[in-house]
C-alpha cells in the first residue's frame, strides 16, 4: 500500500480522508496506480494533481524515492503501519505517511509539544530548555519543529537530559534547515527522530510550516507556547491544538515585548499560564529548581467556592462528578458541546482551582 500513498502524498497533498474515499470504492490498493486516471476521476482529483501523478509514475519517481530512503537510512511509515504514532490517528487531517530518520518516540511515552518564536529572548530560550529537560526527566517525549530559537532550545534541553525528542520538519528529512542546526539534527536522530510528510529533497516553502504544525500538536497531549508574536506559526500551532481538544499552555511574558504579545493573549483567552513546571508536569524539576524557578514555594490557596458558575461550567462539573478522569472529547460528546468550548471552560475552571489535570488529556474536579 505504500506506493499509492507515496504518490497521493507527493502530488496531491491529501490526507487520510482522501484514502478513505478510495477504500470506499471497494478496490484493492494497487488499483490506485494500475487503473490510474479512471480511479482518480471517481475521487474527483483535480486535473493538475492527476497530471502530476501521471508524470511521477512515468518518470519512476517512486522507485528512486525508495532507493534514496534506503541510502539515507530513512523509512516511510504510513498511517496503517503499527509504528505510526497513534495520537496522530485521532486528528482530523491525519497525514498519509511520515518520512522518518531515527526512531519514532515510543508510543507509550506521553508527549509534549514546545514551540515559539525563532527570535526569542534569553529568558525564552532558558525556559524552553527547562521544559525540554523536565519532560525528559519525567519520561515525556518532546515534539517541536527543529527551528531556531524556542524549538531548538526545547530539543536541546531534552537531549541534554537524555530524553527522546522528535523534530517535525517543513522540509524533506534530508534537508537541513536552518543550516546551522546540522549538529542538532544529528543529535536528534540519535535521541529520537526527524519526521516529515514532505518527500525527500523538498525545501521549506512558506505554506509547508503551517501545514506541518498540525503534526506537531497531533503528537502531543500538551502544547506549550513559550514566546510568540501575534502573527506567528506558534499561534497557528496553539489554535490547532485547541481545535483538537489538547491542552494549551503559555509562558507569561513582558507586556511591552512583541515577542510575547501572542503568548500573553493566549493566557487572556483561556490558555493555562505556565508559572511553574510543577503545574505542567505534576512535580518539581531539579533543573527548574536550579536554573529557572528559584522563588520559595508558597502554600496552595484555599479552593474557591463554586459560586457564580456559568451553565457550561455547571454542566462540565456535573459530568466530572459522575465520570472523573475524563477527556475533552468525551466531555464534549456528553455535554453536546464543541471540544473547543469544553476546552475553554476547562481552562478557566483550572485557573480558578475547580478542576485539575489528572493525566495526559484527562481532567477531574476537586471534591
Amino acid at each position: 500500500m505504500i506506493r499509492p500513498l507515496m504518490l497521493l502524498n507527493k502530488c496531491a497533498r491529501y490526507d487520510v480522508r482522501m484514502w478513505k474515499r478510495f477504500e470506499a470504492l471497494g478496490l484493492p490498493p494497487e488499483a490506485f496506480i494500475d487503473d490510474g486516471p479512471s480511479v482518480w476521476d471517481k475521487l474527483e482529483i483535480t486535473e493538475r494533481n492527476k497530471d502530476a501523478m501521471s508524470r511521477a509514475l512515468s518518470s519512476g519517481w517512486i522507485d528512486r524515492e525508495l532507493e534514496t530512503c534506503d541510502r539515507l537510512g530513512a523509512r516511510i511509515v504510513t498511517f496503517a503501519d503499527a509504528m505510526f504514532p497513534p495520537a496522530l490517528l485521532k486528528i482530523r487531517d491525519t497525514p498519509l505517511l511520515l518520512y522518518v530518520r531515527g526512531n519514532m518516540p515510543p508510543a507509550e511515552n506521553k508527549a509534549i509539544a514546545v514551540v515559539g518564536t525563532r527570535r526569542c529572548s534569553v529568558y525564552g530560550e532558558r525556559t524552553a530548555r527547562a521544559v525540554g529537560a523536565r519532560a525528559a526527566e519525567r519520561g515525556w517525549s518532546v515534539i517541536s519543529g527543529g527551528a531556531k530559537g524556542i524549538d531548538g532550545a526545547a530539543h536541546t534541553g531534552c537531549i541534554e537530559s537524555d530524553g527522546v525528542t522528535a523534530a517535525v520538519l517543513g522540509t524533506g528529512v534530508n534537508v537541513v534547515y536552518p543550516s546551522e542546526h546540522a549538529g542538532l539534527f544529528g543529535r536528534i536522530i540519535e535521541r529520537g527522530a526527524l519526521c516529515s510528510e514532505f518527500p525527500l529533497g523538498e525545501n521549506g516553502e512558506a505554506w509547508h510550516f503551517p501545514r506541518r504544525n498540525r503534526i506537531i500538536t497531533g503528537f502531543a497531549s500538551k502544547t506549550v507556547i513559550v514566546e510568540a508574536p501575534h502573527k506567528s506559526g506558534a499561534m497557528i500551532t496553539a489554535g490547532l491544538a485547541a481545535e483538537e481538544g489538547r491542552e494549551v499552555w503559555a509562558v507569561p511574558g513582558r507586556i511591552d515585548d512583541g515577542r510575547c504579545a501572542g503568548s500573553n493573549r493566549l493566557i487572556f483567552d483561556g490558555a493555562m499560564p505556565l508559572i511553574d513546571l510543577e503545574l505542567l508536569f505534576g512535580s518539581k524539576s531539579r533543573y527548574a529548581e536550579t536554573y529557572l524557578f528559584t522563588d520559595e514555594e508558597t502554600a496552595a490557596p484555599a479552593r474557591p467556592e463554586r459560586k457564580n458558575l456559568t451553565d457550561g461550567e455547571k454542566k462540565i462539573l456535573s459530568l466530572l462528578a459522575v465520570h472523573p478522569d475524563n477527556t475533552i472529547d468525551n466531555l464534549a460528546d456528553e455535554a453536546k458541546m464543541s471540544a473547543a468550548d469544553v476546552f475553554q471552560i476547562i481552562t478557566v475552571m483550572s485557573l480558578r482551582g475547580l478542576v485539575f489535570s489528572s493525566g495526559p488529556g484527562r481532567y477531574s474536579s476537586y471534591d
